[in-house]
């Protein structure tokens, strides 16, 4: 298979041909290799050369299929630190139970992408690995946290690579580079690193909206410990994908008052997403749920920075190396710092507003079946515009710069716990993708993947390539 062939399938249509014989598992690794090699000096999206030795998991749904991991996550061999000095010796040793299951699936893992540092940023920039660029304009962001995996899988080089969405990380950089990223809801997935506020989520990114349901129908579900258990699924996410939702009441939204309005461009493709669900028989009304964006915000920052001191002190216990100015960022010293004044009485507060807008969402979905809001407040920002390095902000000053500039659609969904996509269905004047997100009712993840399905057939982006692809060069790949 050349590349430029396997650039063209997505996890299911590869694994397909893995099953049928028509292709090795061998020969889509090389053709990622090769990708690789060739895109990731412009790129900088992937921490080592591709494991050209990864052999998959015999059986399961996606066999052969090669992914990238998220540096942080709990894959066997893989990075132990998401882009932070202190944890760069330190590799995984076993699998987490997330990672466990996608090895059981039969995928080969083939290598790690960058992270920012303990995945803090919504932008992928380190001292540790310098920035990450997007394959859209290398002078822009992939977004962060997970903007290595974005880069990745929207230049081509793999069809899926894990994230973790922890107040926007999986769906602002699918915003940003034009792939489809799903935040399942809360415990859908396991994700064993969370502490008292439960916000972060483990799932991938994709460039269909059938991949995305394949890998979570392989892992979805309870484990032994988990905090939260979400009912399980009428049927596979699979099936729901392709499935036409029905008429449905679609409520929708370009601002959050008195906190952030969305640019034209961002504004204008969500716009476009409710005429095109109109125009199919849907129901659509503005309507937002009721919600006091400055108050949460604020109880956002405290549950973001409360545990990082904690984590830097069993950081620094495990890698035997003191967290400073030379291990850490400058701004995550300044959350640290943050974190380490947030009182108990801040925490209760914070979990008391967490409560009200979750009542808040809840009341809103009972009116409403799906809401549409811009996935982000600008398109992929430049490089540098929000460098945890070169900030000299506060980090209050810092985080609201960032929400009210660029992200501050995503986070309340982590907080709620409600399921939410980012959908790549305009292209900004710029050339630039940009992503409409559709968040469903409590555990309905079925619905939000059959409006995104719906949208994907509506709006195809399939064939909107980057200029850094793997499929424009055709060196050869495995047979």
């Amino acid at each position: 298979m050349r590349v430029d062939e396997y650039v063209r399938h997505d996890a299911t249509s590869l694994a397909g041909l893995v099953e049928r014989g028509e292709v090795s598992s061998d020969a889509l690794v090389e053709c990622a290799a090769t990708a690789a090699a060739a895109l990731n000096p412009q790129l900088n999206a992937i921490v080592s050369p591709i494991d050209v030795g990864a052999t998959p998991t015999a059986g399961g749904l996606l066999h052969g299929v090669p992914i990238l991991t998220k540096s942080g996550h709990g894959r066997r061999g893989g990075p132990a630190g998401a882009g932070s000095r202190l944890l760069a010796p330190l590799y995984v040793r076993e699998d987490d139970i997330f990672c466990g299951r996608l090895r059981a699936a039969g995928v080969a893992f083939v290598g790690a992408t960058t992270a920012p540092e303990f995945g803090l940023y919504a932008v992928t920039e380190s001292q540790l690995h310098g920035p990450t660029r997007n394959p859209w304009d290398l002078t822009r962001t992939p977004g962060g946290s997970s903007g290595g995996s974005a880069a990745a899988v929207a230049a081509g080089i793999v069809p899926v690579a894990t994230g973790g969405d922890g107040g926007g990380s999986i769906r602002t950089p699918a915003h940003c580079t034009g792939v489809f990223g799903f935040k399942p809801s809360r415990g859908r997935t396991p994700f064993e690193g969370n502490y008292l506020f439960n916000i972060s989520v483990n799932h991938v990114l994709t460039r269909s909206v059938r991949d995305s349901a394949a890998f979570l129908d392989v892992t979805q579900g309870a484990y032994p410990g988990a905090r939260y258990r979400t009912p399980p699924p009428a049927g596979p996410f699979a099936a729901a994908a392709a499935t036409e939702p029905g008429p449905m009441r679609v409520g929708f939204a370009t601002a959050l008052p008195g906190f952030a309005r969305a640019d034209p461009e961002c504004s204008a493709a969500v716009h476009g997403a409710a005429s095109v669900l109109e125009s199919m028989g849907h129901d659509v009304t503005e309507s937002s749920p009721s919600v006091n964006w400055a108050e949460f915000f604020d109880a956002f920052m405290c549950a973001w920075t409360h545990s990082l001191p904690w984590t830097i002190e069993r950081a620094e216990r495990l890698a035997g190396v003191r967290a400073d100015a030379e291990t850490l960022e400058p701004m995550t010293l300044r959350y640290m710092e943050h974190g380490e004044s947030v009182t108990i009485r801040e925490l209760l507060e914070a979990d008391q507003v967490f409560r009200r807008v979750t009542r808040a969402v809840d009341d809103f979905f009972a009116s409403f079946d799906i809401w549409l809001t811009p996935t982000a407040v600008s398109e992929a920002p430049a490089v540098g515009a929000f460098d945890p390095a070169g900030a000299e902000e506060s980090a209050h000053e810092y985080s609201m710069r960032v929400l009210r500039d660029y992200s501050a659609f995503t986070p309340l969904l982590n907080v709620t716990g409600h399921p939410a996509a980012s959908v790549p269905i305009a292209r900004s004047s710029r050339g630039l993708p940009v992503g409409v997100q559709i968040v469903g009712p409590a555990c309905d993840d079925a619905r939000v993947l059959a409006v995104s399905g719906q949208l994907e057939n509506a709006m195809p982006w399939r064939d909107r390539i980057p200029p850094i692809w793997a499929g424009t060069r055709h060196e050869e790949g495995g047979r």
